[in-house]
C-alpha cells in the first residue's frame, strides 16, 4: 500500500499508562482543557481553524471526552459552535504554526505536527504545521479541485492532525498500527477522516478517559476561606 508523505509527529511524549481503570457507566464524562494559539501570519485562516476545533471536539466526544477550549485574541469562535465546558484537568496547549516558523524547527520535513517532551516525560505543548496540512489536503484529497472542497478538506486534515498531536500528550509513547494515532496516513486514511471514521481506537479512548479521570482526581477541590 502506497503512503503519502504524511507523517504525523516526530517529537512525541508519554509515559506508559498502567492500571488505569475505565470510568464507570454512571461517571461524568471526563473533560480536557486545551489552549489554542495561532501563529501571527496572514496564511493562517482563523475561520478554518475554528471549524477544525469543532471537528476535533467531535473526535474527542466520540472517545468519551469533552474539550474546553481557551483561545487567544487571534481567534474568535462563536459560542453556538463551541459551548464552554468546565474542566479541572491541567491545561494543554496547542500551537498552530505558520510555514516560516515550521521551517526553523529540526523535525522531519514530512511531519504535520509535533508534541514536545521525552520518552519518560509527558509534555503539555503540541504543534501543528499549518502549511504542511494545507499541502496534504490539497494534494491527496482535492485532486479534482472541485469548487468549495478545498476548505472542507483543509478543515478535516487540520482537525485530525490537531487531535493526533494532543493525543500524544495523553497516551503512551509511540504510534499505533491503526486509527488516528498511526505514524503515517495514506490516501485511504484521509478518506476515512473525511467520512468521520478515522478516530481513536477503543483501547486508546479508554486509556485517555482513565488518564483524565485519574489526573482530575489528584487536583484538590477549591474551597473558600
Amino acid at each position: 500500500m502506497n503512503t503519502c508523505p504524511c507523517r504525523l509527529s516526530s517529537l512525541i511524549v508519554a509515559t506508559a499508562l498502567l492500571g488505569l481503570a475505565s470510568p464507570a457507566v454512571a461517571a461524568p464524562k471526563p473533560s480536557l482543557n486545551v489552549a489554542l494559539h495561532l501563529c501571527d501570519d496572514d496564511g493562517i485562516q482563523p475561520n478554518l481553524v475554528s471549524r477544525a476545533q469543532v471537528e476535533m471536539t467531535r473526535i474527542y466526544e466520540d472517545a468519551g471526552v469533552e474539550i474546553a477550549w481557551t483561545t487567544d485574541a487571534a481567534l474568535t469562535v462563536g459560542s453556538d459552535s463551541l459551548p464552554p465546558v468546565r474542566s479541572t484537568y491541567p491545561l494543554l496547549t496547542l500551537v498552530i504554526l505558520c510555514r516560516e516558523l515550521t521551517d526553523e524547527l529540526t523535525v522531519d520535513t514530512t511531519a504535520l505536527g509535533a508534541a514536545v517532551g521525552t520518552r519518560d516525560y509527558r509534555g503539555r505543548v503540541a504543534y501543528v504545521f499549518y502549511g504542511r496540512v494545507a499541502h496534504i489536503a490539497q494534494t491527496y484529497l482535492n485532486v479534482s479541485h472541485e469548487p468549495g472542497t478545498d476548505d472542507l478538506y483543509m478543515v478535516i486534515v487540520l482537525a485530525h492532525a490537531m487531535a493526533h498531536e494532543i493525543g500524544h500528550l495523553l497516551l503512551s509513547y509511540g504510534h499505533s498500527p491503526t486509527g488516528l494515532m498511526q505514524a503515517e496516513w495514506d490516501a485511504t486514511d484521509l478518506r476515512l477522516a473525511v467520512d468521520r471514521q478515522l478516530n481513536f481506537t477503543d483501547e486508546q479512548a479508554e486509556l485517555i478517559r482513565g488518564q483524565l479521570l485519574a489526573r482530575t482526581a489528584d487536583i484538590p477541590s477549591p474551597h473558600s476561606d
